[in-house]
């Protein structure tokens, strides 16, 4: 039988080894992991930029139309305060001091000895300033100013039989005034004059004031 030698097997084991070299694998390893980093590192790069092209594009459309919403918001402002003043124009239209119904009150507290010599109306209109508003969106968002609204009837008149307390009194307690004037400060006697002769008859000239409940009236109702 033949014998075989292989005289090569030396070197092709050595050749063999060389290949298998673990420093060479790790080499080779490590540098496909380099080259997976540098892609992701480049796809992520790629990401920011186009996202960056988009927030560019975004800021350019917002200033395109930011004039145009600010235009807008302020018409729905301005809309807004004409219609808080409509309401309070219907209000003081609807809600108006009825003078004719005072006079027929007044009518209907005749006292014996007193006569009526001048009435006097004040009907005064006090602006409250509106508490600072909070704007959201572009929109202003608060209670408006109001109004404070005050009537006061003077009543001038001749006391012939010292009759002035007792119409003092007969005017707050007439339903009228009672629903209508102020709780706590109604019907004051403002003067009362010393005795005069009139036509043979002794009289006191005298001033009232009837104070009506205040009312506030707010323009957002």
């Amino acid at each position: 039988m033949p014998i075989r030698i292989n005289l090569l097997a030396e070197a092709q084991a050595a050749e063999e080894m060389r290949r298998k070299d673990p420093v060479k694998r790790s080499i080779w390893i490590g540098a496909f992991v380099v080259f997976l980093v540098l892609l992701a590192s480049a796809t992520l790069q790629f990401k920011i930029i186009a996202v960056r092209s988009e927030v560019s594009g975004l800021g350019v459309q917002w200033k395109s139309i930011e004039k145009r919403v600010q235009e807008i918001n302020d018409h729905r402002n301005n809309t807004r305060d004409l219609e808080h003043k409509l309401s309070a124009l219907n209000q003081f239209t609807t809600n108006r001091m009825l003078w004719a119904n005072t006079l027929n009150a007044l009518q209907h507290v005749p006292i014996d000895g007193v006569q009526l010599v001048n009435l006097r109306t004040e009907q005064t209109f006090l602006l409250n300033e509106a508490p600072k508003a909070r704007t959201e969106a572009g929109v202003s968002i608060g209670k408006g100013p109001s109004v404070t609204e005050r009537i006061l009837l003077t009543i001038e008149g001749k006391d012939y039989g010292d009759k002035v307390q007792s119409y003092k009194q007969a005017l707050a307690d007439y339903s009228y005034f009672e629903s209508r004037l102020h709780k706590t400060n109604k019907v004051q006697l403002t003067s009362l004059s010393a005795p005069q002769l009139e036509g043979g008859r002794m009289f006191r000239a005298f001033g009232l004031q009837l104070f009506f409940e205040e009312k506030e009236r707010h323009l957002h109702d």
